[in-house]
């Protein structure tokens, strides 16, 4: 059985985020306020971005907030409306928030966790907002937002980069597949080593930009079951860690 050492070094990172961008366009994302996007990427864990928009939608439309004149909302985002009313969902309470958000799927799971964020915010912070966020360095966002109930490294990876765009790489699934396959990390790598290794590889520049084409890239070409590698803008210097080549006949 080989072991880390043995992985021969993964390519550049510089040169596989110029040979993706000139395969697939660089993803863009609306940026929300820091708490929409910590509760999007909850109802996001382990569903499809399909079911998850549907819940969010569900959310929308039964906990409407509306904008306040002159296009400020009570969280201070100027232009930037919020479309739900989180202090709406904390009083309707679990039964109502798991209606809503059933179709993202383990809502048994997902509930507590958005309502544990709720509560604890109205207690500690005394309004719904996460914009404290502003304040804290990277490591120090993520410790912090790791101490709440069903918020892991990379959940919390996705509320600095997308929210607060800071130079944070989440690791997903795909992320963290690729990663291993491309020799980056090794084979049995978590996610939250993954995150670490992928944050000394990646310069902070182009962070988000690399997690944003390796989602496509996984999604498009490095399959989970079956890579399409004769389509792959990497083939060439990948060392295809793990994946099975077809036995000749």
């Amino acid at each position: 059985m080989s072991s880390a050492r043995d992985i021969p070094p993964g390519p550049e990172a510089g040169l596989v985020l110029r040979s993706l961008a000139r395969r697939f366009p660089v993803p863009d994302k609306p940026q929300l306020a820091p708490l929409d996007e910590l509760i999007l990427t909850i109802l996001s864990q382990s569903t499809t971005d399909r079911n998850r928009d549907r819940a969010w939608r569900n959310l929308a439309e039964r906990f409407p907030r509306e904008p306040r004149p002159g296009g400020e909302d009570p969280s201070g985002h100027s232009g930037q409306p919020v479309s739900i009313c989180w202090e709406s969902v904390l009083r309707a309470g679990p039964e109502a928030l798991q209606d809503a958000v059933r179709v993202a799927g383990l809502a048994n799971r997902k509930v507590p966790a958005i309502l544990h964020a709720l509560e604890r915010l109205a207690a500690e912070v005394g309004r719904l907002s996460l914009d404290h966020l502003g304040e804290m360095d990277d490591d120090e966002a993520i410790t912090y937002l790791t101490t709440f109930h069903g918020v892991g490294v990379k959940t919390a990876a996705c509320v600095l980069c997308f929210s607060l765009r800071r130079p944070v790489l989440p690791v997903d699934t795909h992320v963290l597949r690729i990663a291993r396959r491309l020799a980056w990390a090794p084979p049995r790598a978590s996610a939250d080593r993954t995150h670490a290794i992928l944050a000394d590889r990646v310069p902070p520049a182009d962070r988000f930009r690399m997690h944003m084409l390796l989602i496509t890239f996984g999604r498009a070409l490095c399959l989970a079951r079956a890579p399409r590698c004769g389509e792959c803008p990497l083939e060439p210097d990948c060392p295809r860690v793990g994946v099975r080549t077809p036995t000749a006949k």
